[in-house]
């Protein structure tokens, strides 16, 4: 298991993907995408003071899992969104969540000694 710490700030998404593609040994457009969103979730939402990802890559299995301090908020459990009749009707963002349980192959969510861990579980192909 290889770990990263990065700061409060969404330019660490280059770090964190960076550090993904060097373990995976490629680039993967679906995995950037929900490391950025579940980055720019706890960055924005979180109130964290610091955010850890352990990653690890066997058997073809990719499994990331972010821990940060911040509130207490399970992913798992917010509705998927209601999607509008026309795509004039639709805002701008509310997706993150939603896209990241559809890319995944798991989800695990548990929160411990007050921090929260997301696990992302992912088939590399």
């Amino acid at each position: 298991m290889k770990s990263i710490n990065l700061n409060k700030d969404l330019n660490e998404i280059y770090t964190l993907t960076e550090f993904i593609e060097k373990i995976i040994q490629k680039k993967d457009f679906q995995i950037d995408l929900m490391l950025e969103e579940v980055l720019v979730n706890i960055v924005n939402y979180s109130k964290c003071e610091y955010i850890t990802v352990n990653a690890e890559f066997e058997n073809s299995i990719l499994t990331v899992e972010f821990i940060d301090n911040g509130t207490v908020f399970n992913p798992l459990l917010k509705e998927d969104p209601k999607f509008p009749d026309c795509i004039e009707d639709a805002e701008i963002g509310g997706l993150g969540i939603y896209l990241t349980k559809k890319l995944a192959d798991e989800l695990e969510y548990n929160h411990i000694n007050d921090e929260n861990h997301l696990k992302i579980i992912k088939k590399v192909e």
